[in-house]
């Protein structure tokens, strides 16, 4: 995009609805954002892979107890620090995509809306960022 474009001018004709399976959507995507063939077009999307380089292990987990292990025994394990600790020195962790299939129906997950409910394998969303689920438990800071 050239530096005379104002991101305005980009969003005022994002009134085109493409579908990403089109073998034409390049193109139809850079006349649609009115992006000529000879300038650079950069499309940034979520990452969805870790980048802290851990490879989370597949343990036999007890669910309920890691809430007690040390915050680097989580980090090693591959679980993922949220946020900092909110009003009531809790801090929220990740479980690692990897555990999806391990996680036991009925286990109680926290996400990162702050929504409480029970885990339920192939209902309970697999999505991930990072690495990471988008639930998991509450820990009290240390």
């Amino acid at each position: 995009m050239s530096k005379n474009r104002s991101m305005q001018d980009l969003l005022d004709k994002c009134d085109v609805v493409l579908d990403m399976d089109d073998p034409h959507f390049a193109e139809k995507f850079r006349e649609a954002a009115g992006v000529r063939p000879d300038e650079p077009l950069e499309i940034v999307t979520p990452q969805f892979e870790r980048v802290d380089g851990v490879v989370p292990a597949v343990p036999q987990i007890n669910f309920a107890n890691l809430p007690t292990l040390a915050d680097e025994t989580l980090r090693q394990m591959g679980c993922q620090k949220w946020d900092e600790p909110n009003a009531a020195g809790e801090t929220l962790w990740l479980y690692p995509a990897e555990w999806y299939g391990l996680i036991p129906d009925g286990t109680p997950i926290v996400t990162i809306s702050d929504r409480r409910e029970l885990f339920k394998r192939g209902e309970t969303n697999d999505d991930m960022r990072y690495g990471a689920l988008a639930y998991g438990f509450m820990k009290k800071a240390r």
